[in-house]
């Protein structure tokens, strides 16, 4: 947290912040939500938190959705620590320390291109109107990872509202205030999920394992506790716990 970002309202000031904390993963999504509610991005927008939208039987999760003028940026919040290392096609991307230990997760580009074909359905509209922001921690190292394309954007928190200014002066105005509104009464109900729905929700993403669908269990390890498949050692997926 930098008290250039506090001054200029990019950032939440430090009682703020300690009063928002709950745990990495919400901190997290917190100050990237903080950075665009506070007159931060010019033009006309809305952003929404924790949009559950429907996919089959179940929900899918956008933990950050901006419904811009001119366009819809669906942000996934990455809030580690660490190395990160990953390309488009793999399945499971890296995150290292420096003390050797590893920990695998979910591709983001992938994760988010389900939550944008899930949306785009719910909305009625073409894939192509949205953008797909993947923003991790100002606590981590992009080591390797893909470049920019045309439709999703890699970026470090402190760099995310430039990156998205720096866009959005090139793009012309696509919705009226009208059809802005209508896009976020659409979606609002999808954010008043009851505890139970949420607890639910949370629980079909941590106790399945992407690799082979088999339940993931806590195991404690040499590095500390992390999720490992149930299926190991066939299967050797594991995923970091909020770190």
């Amino acid at each position: 947290m930098g008290l250039f970002e506090i001054l200029k309202g990019e950032q939440p000031g430090i009682i703020t912040s300690l009063l928002h904390y709950r745990n990495v993963g919400q901190y997290g999504e917190y100050l990237t939500e903080y950075a665009l509610t506070h007159d931060n991005i010019a033009g006309d927008l809305v952003v929404l938190k924790n949009v559950y939208v429907p996919t089959g039987n179940k929900t899918t999760e956008i933990d950050m959705l901006m419904i811009h003028e001119k366009g819809i940026f669906v942000i996934e919040s990455k809030n580690y620590s660490g190395w990160i290392f990953g390309d488009y096609n793999q399945l499971n991307w890296t995150q290292s320390f420096p003390n050797g230990e590893k920990h695998k997760f979910y591709n983001p580009i992938k994760q988010n291109r389900t939550h944008i074909k899930a949306l785009a359905e719910y909305l009625g509209k073409p894939v192509s109107e949205f953008m797909s922001y993947i923003v991790f921690s100002e606590r981590c190292t992009l080591k390797k990872v893909p470049p920019d394309t045309s439709d999703v954007i890699i970026v470090r928190r402190p760099h995310m509202l430039n990156r998205l200014r720096s866009q959005l002066n090139g793009m012309p105005v696509k919705y009226t205030h009208d059809e802005i509104v209508a896009m976020k009464d659409k979606l609002t109900n999808l954010t008043n999920k009851s505890t139970a729905e949420k607890k639910q929700h949370i629980e079909n993403i941590k106790t399945k394992c992407p690799f082979c669908g088999s339940e993931l269990v806590k195991r404690n390890g040499k590095y500390g506790i992390f999720w490992g498949c149930s299926a190991y050692p066939k299967c050797k997926f594991t995923r970091p716990i909020d770190k």
